[in-house]
């Protein structure tokens, strides 16, 4: 049987279940604007203290990997790649969960996190960890890309700002 007939037949499928569905659920509890594109694509819209991020959920069922990619809403002048690209180097060392890379296409900064299903169900403890996850490294590191595209902030620089914990609000 090939797997496109097991997913139509649960009972003897080994595919994950509807792990679009846990992501939805979860956006849906949370109040975000989101969009299911198709059965295996999700969009939404992250709230965020900097103006909100594009979510893109993708499940490859080839692979059977799930994709997060997390787009921040600001772009990457061209005379600044090179430096943006060393405050992600930097970045991504102090990250467990996830990276950070440069869209190409679009010249913006993204968080991405896949996971390897290959069969599992994936849960909502999971996709709550997971979500924490990209909320926490774009709140964190955002205004380190800020500083670097418009403070003239060094990489060094901006990633340690970023790290730096603050108590309490102003």
């Amino acid at each position: 049987m090939n797997r496109l007939h097991d997913r139509l037949n649960p009972e003897k499928s080994t595919f994950p279940k509807d792990p679009i569905g846990l992501v939805e659920d979860y956006t849906i509890d949370n109040n975000w604007n989101s969009e299911r594109s198709s059965e295996f694509e999700l969009w939404s819209e992250i709230p965020s203290q900097w103006g909100g991020h594009r979510l893109w959920v993708v499940f490859h069922d080839d692979t059977e990997f799930l994709q997060f990619s997390t787009y921040l809403t600001l772009k990457i002048p061209d005379r600044l790649v090179r430096v943006v690209a060393e405050a992600i180097t930097l970045m991504n060392e102090r990250i467990w969960l996830g990276h950070f890379e440069i869209w190409s296409e679009e010249m913006v900064p993204v968080f991405r996190v896949v996971v390897p299903l290959r069969g599992a169900d994936l849960t909502p403890e999971q996709v709550e960890d997971i979500m924490n996850t990209i909320v926490q490294e774009a709140e964190r590191f955002f205004p380190a890309f800020q500083w670097v595209i418009w403070g003239g902030k060094s990489p060094a620089e901006a990633v340690a700002a970023s790290m730096v914990e603050t108590e309490g609000e102003a």
